[in-house]
C-alpha cells in the first residue's frame, strides 16, 4: 500500500507544471565584448577544473609516497627498540 502511495505521490510531483521565469525575456543580440567575456570566464573556469584534477591525481600519490616512507621508518624503529631491549635483557 506504501509503495502504490509512494508511486502516486511521484506521479502527481512529475505532472505538475513546471513554473515559468518570471522576469522578461532578454531584448536584443548579446554583444562581441559579453560574449568574450562569457568566453573569458568558460576558459578560466576550465583551467580551474583541469588544476583541480591534476591535483587530485597527484596528491593521492605524495600521500602514499609520504605513509610508505613513514612506515618503512616505523619498521626499522621497532627493529631498534627490539635490539635495545633484547640487550637490556642480556644484561640483566
Amino acid at each position: 500500500m506504501r509503495h502504490a502511495a509512494l508511486v502516486g505521490a511521484f506521479c502527481l510531483a512529475l505532472s505538475v507544471p513546471a513554473n515559468a521565469q518570471t522576469s522578461p525575456a532578454p531584448t536584443g543580440a548579446v554583444s562581441p565584448a559579453e560574449i568574450r567575456e562569457l568566453l573569458d570566464a568558460a576558459k578560466a573556469t576550465a583551467k580551474a577544473s583541469r588544476e583541480n584534477v591534476d591535483y587530485s591525481r597527484v596528491v593521492p600519490d605524495i600521500l602514499f609516497q609520504i605513509l610508505a616512507k613513514l612506515d618503512k621508518i616505523e619498521t626499522k624503529l621497532d627493529k631498534m627498540e627490539n635490539a635495545l631491549k633484547a640487550s637490556s635483557a642480556r644484561k640483566r
